[in-house]
């Protein structure tokens, strides 16, 4: 064992030995001989060089690699955030398109409720049920009033009905609880347009929606004004009933009028609507 050692140690000897006398020697060169300075380029530039390049190749290729792999994982990082940021806008942009219909459409029933009703007439019930099997009232005003067929008639608490036929001192009102009365509305919360109608067993009133149509109990039903029947923005009723019909696609609501229309004595009847025409 001790004589492996000892051997082992001298050869490491002789090549300290000679490695040091290599070095001496040629620092004595090269302070003898100023052309070893050439020598020494050639070795570098055609030995020393190229083996350097050849032992560091492998270790450059594969940092290259790793590099190139951390670089596309930093693009589809970045490339998967951008797509994600680019939903985000596309949604609110979509929310933003929403806000502007909303907006639109509030503009629209603030100018309809600006605009005041100042023209009127106040006119008191005569009859009930004047028209067969139709439920209508006759008040006391008529042609000599300037009254014309179509004029809204409505009461202190919203819409009563419209003026069906003209006397010279008297008109008939097709009231809104009809079933023929076909009430361009509104829902106010949505902006929803509906046709609102009466019902023959009572004196409510019904919209009939696709099950999907936003409603709500408590929605506030008003005159749209569409096709120049009925001013707008005027009160029709309060939804307090939703049906869903099984097997159809419509669902039944129930609206229950601002005013009631049957115990009434006292209308108003304006010619605003005619402004202009």
């Amino acid at each position: 064992m001790s004589l492996s050692i000892f051997k082992k140690s001298v050869t490491n000897f002789y090549l300290l030995t000679f490695l040091v006398a290599l070095s001496i020697l040629s620092i004595v060169i090269d302070l003898k001989n100023p052309s070893a300075n050439h020598i020494r380029a050639v070795v570098n530039d055609y030995i020393v060089n190229p083996i350097q390049y050849l032992v560091k190749t492998p270790s450059s290729f594969v940092n290259a690699l790793l590099e190139e792999k951390e670089t596309k994982a930093q693009l589809e990082a970045r490339i998967k955030e951008l797509e994600n940021q680019n939903k985000v806008m596309k949604i609110n942009l979509q929310r933003i398109d929403i806000l502007e219909n909303e907006i639109s459409r509030l503009r629209l029933i603030r100018s309809a409720m600006t605009e005041k009703i100042t023209n009127i007439q106040i006119a008191k019930v005569l009859q009930r049920d004047v028209i067969p099997n139709k439920k209508s009232i006759q008040i006391n005003i008529g042609s000599d009033n300037n009254i014309r067929i179509g004029q809204t008639v409505m009461g202190i608490n919203g819409l009563v009905g419209q003026v069906v036929e003209v006397t010279s001192y008297s008109c008939k009102v097709l009231l809104i609880t009809d079933v023929n009365s076909n009430v361009p509305a509104v829902i106010t919360r949505t902006g929803k347009q509906v046709i609102i109608k009466g019902r023959a067993q009572d004196d409510l009133l019904e919209i009939y929606f696709t099950d999907d149509t936003d409603i709500k109990s408590g929605d506030l039903v008003v005159t749209s004004g569409e096709a120049g029947r009925f001013i707008a923005s005027l009160n029709i009723g309060k939804i307090v009933e939703i049906t869903m019909n099984d097997g159809e696609r419509f669902a039944t609501v129930v609206v229950e009028p601002t005013e009631h229309v049957n115990k009434i004595n006292e209308v108003i009847v304006t010619s605003d609507e005619y402004k202009g025409k």
